[in-house]
């Protein structure tokens, strides 16, 4: 994870601490003239320069080292940097000295979910709400805790902390994108577009709600309808390599999407040729006429890729034109010529020698394969998802939890 305030959801941010990780003054000596300094530093951290607020913070440190201010913001500079052992090392001596503060315990609950140390992240998730159980960001922190473990309980823990979040701050920008988290993790992806949707009316440019936008669709097959999101996301961190990675990772299902469609039109291309072969007596005549369809066809595929392409946003295309190359791009447009190729040998000679048929018969079947993979990949997946759908509702229903509309 790159620089940026995370939300547990693995997806980029801005540094805005819209999650309510940057600490405030008003949880450490506000009265000492250090404070100035320390809220410069803040300012320049939230901004993406925390190596300028390095300096500032060991100054304020110098004068009082047991400035518990102090610590959370340099705290919050080793998030930003993803340092989460020194953010914790730090937070755990701010919380020596502000043993009854919900924010601090918010933030060691943060840091100890990225080191992996699930039961402790919640156990400090826990400490916040009690300390302050009337403020949405310590259930958030229980939700974002909560789905880092497993089981159908603790899902259904943390969409019921999701729900009471919501009720204590509907304008929680925060909370609906953890909902949509939740009720991702529980395949209700209508609901978890809707939350993601809401998320955004509120905050048009929140990059984590563009982000879990953008990879809902494009995980599920729907690539071209992520790619305006995707480019919102990479307006917004242009910079930040979670957003590229998957901008580039849509990027290519665009591209595989697209050519699978121009494979389908020229698989329906030759079995009209084949049957011009068999139907037409005349051999220079079932050649012309087969020939000629394979032209018309391969234009006509030319000319709808090229379209469907154009009305890609311009980051995708850019991502595409850019990886070309690279194997896992350039294989999705080689099924296209190697269909091209297997239709002009059958169609120059239906009575072709065996080495010439090989060749032709492998060209058309390897793309044909790879059609059968992706589809039959993507069914299974699909069958999953709705099992998974079934039994979260069937056992909301047991436990008596509605799902939050």
């Amino acid at each position: 994870m790159t620089a940026g305030v995370d939300t547990g959801g693995g997806g980029p941010s801005d540094g805005a601490a819209g999650d309510g990780t940057a600490p405030s003054a008003g949880g450490g000596s506000g009265a000492d003239p250090g404070t100035a300094l320390l809220e410069r530093a803040l300012q320049l951290a939230q901004v993406g320069r925390v190596k300028a607020a390095y300096p500032l913070i060991n100054e304020a440190l110098r004068a009082d080292p047991g400035d518990s201010y102090a610590l959370q913001v340099l705290g919050y500079c080793y998030q930003r940097e993803g340092r989460w052992a020194d953010m914790l090392t730090v937070l755990d001596m701010a919380a020596r000295s502000l043993p009854a503060s919900p924010q601090v315990q918010r933030n060691r609950s943060l840091a100890l979910r990225q080191l992996g140390r699930i039961p402790e992240a919640l156990a400090a998730a826990e400490l916040a709400r009690t300390l302050d159980p009337d403020d949405a960001r310590s259930e958030l922190a229980r939700a974002e805790a909560l789905l880092c473990g497993r089981g159908t309980r603790t899902v259904l823990a943390a969409l019921a902390a999701t729900r009471r979040a919501r009720e204590l701050d509907p304008e929680s920008v925060w909370a609906h994108v953890t909902e949509g988290r939740v009720q991702r993790r529980m395949a209700e992806f209508g609901r978890a577009r809707a939350a993601y949707l809401e998320a955004l009316r509120l905050a048009p440019d929140d990059p984590q709600a563009l982000y879990q936008l953008a990879t809902l669709d494009s995980d599920r097959g729907r690539a071209v309808r992520a790619s305006p999101v995707m480019a919102g996301m990479l307006q917004t961190v242009p910079t930040d390599p979670v957003a590229i990675r998957a901008a580039t990772g849509n990027a290519r299902r665009a591209l595989w999407l697209l050519t699978d469609l121009g494979c389908v039109v020229l698989l329906l291309v030759t079995l009209l040729v084949g049957t011009l072969q068999d139907v037409v007596d005349s051999r220079p005549l079932a050649t012309a006429s087969g020939l000629l369809v394979v032209l018309a066809g391969a234009a006509g595929v030319f000319a709808l890729l090229r379209w469907r392409f154009n009305r890609l946003s311009g980051p995708t295309r850019t991502l595409v034109l850019v990886n070309r190359y690279r194997f896992s791009f350039v294989t999705a447009p080689l099924r296209l010529v190697a269909l091209l190729l297997g239709m002009l040998l059958i169609t120059l000679d239906p009575h072709p020698p065996t080495a010439v048929e090989v060749v032709g018969g492998a060209s058309l079947i390897v793309p044909l394969v790879t059609l059968i993979i992706r589809w039959r990949s993507r069914a299974a997946v699909e069958v999953g998802l709705l099992v998974r759908r079934c039994w979260f509702r069937l056992r909301r229903l047991n436990s008596g939890t509605r799902t939050p509309t």
